[in-house]
């Protein structure tokens, strides 16, 4: 009797069978840079969970910042220290030249060992346009399988690359005995690995999501309900039914708590101030004092100043800002309180590493 193969735990509840693919390694890192190329797609897939914002759009962004230009894709990298990036989109293919020049600019500025998959529905993507990809430098691609005539586009990225070459797929709850004939045929020819994404709820999907049946998985604000239930099903037959192929289910708490996070916190580690700390989930947190301008001209200015602690002043027409570290608020409150100085304002302000300077979440402070 052939012995089963094992499922094993990754983070958050993802689980897997075989060897994670390189690219799912660095994402495990919060390494890997999202490009998003651009927002067209031929596609209209009901359960798309791309923004509002970018679907249908000609616009790029790299991870939470948008992009004018590559120098913003590079400038973003830089700063979060990146292993690698995924070329997504919409359809990245659409504008194959620009999918090329991406590549070749990353392998020529950040050199060969700086890794890049490409997401693709791959149903116009010729051998030549591969053979090009691969020889720019391109390590790893993923088809979004929606069309079982792709699976021949699949194969000639096996047969005429070595490139490592997967799936990636949304496990849309009704659907199991697709999924096993996918995976079947995937492994017949070759595929290294498939992904298995929990399906979500967005905000530009969920309209189609409700009006075909799906519902919110219980305790979760965006995960369908029955998907993960159906990687427990998917997971238990291929360790059974598959020899090779790796088979990982990719929760949406994962990608949550484990992929963003760990991409923030690597990009907080390289732009936080002096005056701002890091927090668990990869925010900027610091203090803002507000100080009425005839009161910083008499004392206050000279006695912040004094403390020599790092921090940033914002001269406005009325009141002056003071940004502070978080853990210096109670001696400065102290210092100002007991110089006779009482009418101040103070918040916690936690913000998103990012350059347009996103702010989660502000709190003010009663003394």
């Amino acid at each position: 009797m052939k012995e089963c193969r094992d499922i094993k735990k990754g983070l958050e509840g993802s689980r897997f069978i075989g060897e994670l693919p390189l690219g799912c390694k660095l994402c495990y890192q919060g390494a890997k840079a999202v490009i998003f190329l651009t927002g067209i797609c031929y596609e209209k897939c009901y359960y798309c969970p791309i923004s509002s914002a970018r679907r249908n759009k000609d616009t790029m962004y790299v991870n939470e910042e948008k992009a004018e230009t590559f120098n913003d894709v590079l400038r973003e990298i830089y700063e979060m220290k990146a292993l690698g990036a995924s070329i997504t989109g919409g359809e990245p293919l659409i504008y194959p030249k620009r999918v090329i020049e991406v590549i070749r600019l990353l392998k020529n500025v950040l050199g060969e060992k700086f890794h890049i998959h490409l997401y693709t529905i791959g149903k116009h993507l010729s051998r030549d346009l591969l053979v090009k990809l691969y020889n720019e430098g391109l390590d790893e691609i993923r088809f979004h399988v929606r069309d079982w005539r792709v699976l021949k586009n699949v194969e000639q990225a096996i047969k005429y690359t070595d490139l490592d070459v997967g799936i990636e797929v949304p496990l849309i709850p009704g659907l199991k005995e697709f999924y096993f004939k996918l995976i079947s045929e995937a492994e017949k020819l070759g595929v290294k690995f498939i992904n298995l994404n929990e399906m979500e709820f967005t905000e530009s999907n969920e309209e189609e999501l409700r009006r075909r049946g799906f519902k919110l998985k219980k305790d979760s604000y965006i995960a369908v309900e029955g998907s993960e239930e159906l990687a427990t099903e998917i997971l238990k037959w291929s360790s059974c039914n598959t020899e090779e192929i790796t088979v990982h289910y990719c929760s949406v708490t994962y990608k949550d708590k484990v992929q963003t996070r760990k991409r923030l916190l690597r990009k907080a580690q390289e732009t936080a101030k002096p005056y701002e700390e890091i927090t668990k989930e990869g925010l900027l947190k610091h203090v803002v004092l507000k100080i009425p301008k005839n009161l910083w001209h008499k004392g206050v200015e000279h006695k912040i100043l004094l403390t020599k602690l790092p921090l940033d002043i914002v001269y406005g027409e009325e009141e002056v800002q003071v940004l502070l570290p978080p853990h210096v608020l109670q001696h400065i409150t102290n210092e100002l309180y007991s110089s006779g100085i009482k009418h101040f304002k103070a918040y916690i302000i936690e913000k998103y590493p990012t350059r347009n300077n996103i702010v989660k979440n502000i709190t003010p402070l009663v003394f």
